[in-house]
């Protein structure tokens, strides 16, 4: 019975391997102690490890994919991105803004069109707004008739984690956009990060226009290591070295032309104390 118990925990755990260590003999001077009912050594142990600054993404293009939306069931396809995207009608015409303090480098911030997205259930958000949008361009009928409001603008949320590692005192995470030169833009991009220990409340975004550079986390935010801020709320962080950020991105639909329009981003993870 036994036997079998150990088959299956090996079958479940095949990375689990175990590695062979063998004893120090070291090469500094010998300890040696003597006595009568006891002896005594002293011995240092030391951990030394590299400065080390990481950041980590595995999501290089995001894209918001409005084409389906177009289906053959138009106006009424309402297409299911898999919860991956959201579109939501505005809550007012333009969007509301907020000018923040020292703490967050003095930047604005925004709801677009009124919009704003709040906890769900980590890492998932749910999205405030004035209505889901099921149809490009915005239209909705209902019994055959048109929906007041329903050409209205909108606006896509995406969502996805960007983790970062910093083994010093204190870092500072930025982000810049430098669109291709040349190409179609994105009129009206916004971003937002939000990391997984102290995230817990809704929050607005900022605007990032082609050229402009943004601080994505506030300065009381900014104690690290990394490690330790994980550990601070293990059921939303993990157990791991690396603390995970959920970026929110959002594009504002107005006056778009069809096609493709693209935006370059660079996240830069600076550790500013060691």
């Amino acid at each position: 019975m036994r036997k079998g118990m150990l088959v299956a925990v090996l079958a479940l755990a095949p990375l689990a391997l175990a590695q062979i260590v063998a004893p120090t003999t070291g090469n500094g001077p010998d300890a040696v102690a003597k006595g009568v009912d006891s002896a005594a050594v002293n011995q240092t142990i030391q951990l030394i490890l590299p400065k080390a600054t990481a950041l980590h993404l595995d999501v290089t293009t995001l894209t918001f994919d409005l084409t389906a939306l177009d289906g053959p069931n138009w106006p009424n396809s309402g297409a299911d991105f898999g919860n991956q995207m959201v579109c939501v009608y505005g809550l007012r015409e333009d969007d509301v803004s907020t000018q923040l303090g020292d703490n967050f480098y003095n930047q604005i911030q925004t709801l677009p069109l009124g919009t704003y997205y709040d906890v769900a259930n980590w890492p998932n958000i749910r999205i405030v707004g004035g209505g889901q949008v099921t149809a490009y361009p915005p239209i909705k009928l209902d019994n055959g008739r048109l929906v007041p409001g329903s050409k209205n603008h909108f606006v896509c949320y995406r969502s996805f984690i960007l983790q970062k590692f910093s083994n010093g005192k204190r870092w500072e995470l930025t982000v810049s956009r430098n669109d291709p030169q040349g190409a179609q833009g994105i009129q009206h991009l916004y971003i937002q990060d939000n990391p997984c220990d102290t995230f817990g409340q809704a929050t607005g975004l900022y605007a990032l226009p082609n050229g402009a550079t943004l601080q994505l986390v506030p300065k009381n935010l900014q104690a690290g290591p990394t490690g330790s801020r994980s550990n601070n709320n293990p059921r939303q962080c993990g157990y791991k070295s690396w603390l995970d950020d959920l970026v929110v991105v959002a594009v504002k639909v107005n006056a778009d032309l069809w096609g493709t329009s693209t935006a370059n981003l660079t996240y830069t993870l600076t550790t500013t104390a060691w």
